[in-house]
């Protein structure tokens, strides 16, 4: 009867242990993650997937605002509302990036890290690309 339940359970485990996920960036540079390789001849890396049970230790809060990706070619349908929260998203980007002194940005990796001078204004000339892009009227 143990050795069924054991096997069972393992059985159970196999298919997590064998999970596969796939990391590439499109054109626009937004990171993607999925259980496919990218279409096409797309650069991508695999991804290891932990199954590990979570850790009990709770992740400080980040220090300062955080700067939102905006998903405007993650497969998001091109309607009016959507364009519109993609609108709203950048405009609030571009405040806290002219406005906040201690700026945090998602890494892709799933964490944040710190806004430099030089990375700020980098993402100032993205946002307003972006802006004119998505959101000229």
């Amino acid at each position: 009867m143990r050795r069924c339940l054991a096997f069972a359970l393992l059985a159970l485990a196999c298919p997590l242990a064998l999970a596969q996920a796939y990391k590439w960036k499109d054109a626009q540079g937004v990171t993607h993650y999925a259980d496919a390789p990218p279409p096409g001849n797309t650069k991508f890396e695999q991804v290891k997937i932990a199954t590990g049970a979570a850790s009990n230790a709770t992740p400080a809060p980040p220090p300062a605002a955080t700067v939102a990706r905006p998903a405007a070619a993650a497969g998001t349908a091109d309607t009016p509302a959507n364009r519109k929260a993609l609108c709203e998203q950048l405009r609030k980007n571009a405040d806290l990036l002219k406005n906040e002194k201690v700026l945090n940005m998602d890494d892709g990796k799933g964490g944040t890290k710190a806004v430099d001078d030089a990375t700020r204004q980098n993402e100032i000339k993205k946002n307003q690309a972006q802006v004119t892009l998505y959101c000229a009227t």
